[in-house]
């Protein structure tokens, strides 16, 4: 296999836009990522690391409109997605490695940071998926 013949010990991805039509609603694309991410682990002969981005418009880089705008990437849906991307690696990794795109991709509108449209709403998916809030509600 060409991924450990280079050396690699691992592989993810880096952004749905490519490798899926993110030009559609999130739900949709996260259909056609979980197909990949199944097609992957098949494939390879390393640990594959399921990938959540949080969205795509590269519109901001630019000064006449440009398709490919992911559509209803709000919170709830991405939530949706770290949990998909959670029971994937929960049922293939030993190691429970997930990537995100990204923290700050504001020219590509996949970003985690607040912001005035859904607040801290990408940060607290992460927290309700991966975050054991239990002990912290015991005051």
């Amino acid at each position: 296999e060409a991924l450990s013949a280079l050396g690699f010990d691992s592989c993810t991805h880096y952004q749905y836009a490519h490798f899926a039509d993110i030009d559609q609603d999130y739900q949709t694309i996260m259909q056609e990522v979980q197909q990949e991410w199944a097609r992957v682990q098949e494939r390879v002969q390393v640990p594959y690391y399921p990938h959540v981005s949080i969205g795509w418009d590269n519109n901001p880089r630019f000064f006449e409109f440009r398709p490919g705008v992911t559509k209803n990437n709000t919170p709830q849906q991405v939530q949706k997605a770290f949990e998909a991307a959670k029971a994937f690696s929960d049922q293939y990794n030993t190691v429970p490695l997930i990537t995100v795109n990204s923290w700050n991709e504001w020219t590509e509108t996949s970003y985690l940071e607040p912001d005035t449209l859904y607040g801290y709403g990408y940060l607290e998916a992460i927290r309700n998926v991966f975050c054991d809030t239990s002990a912290q509600n015991d005051d």
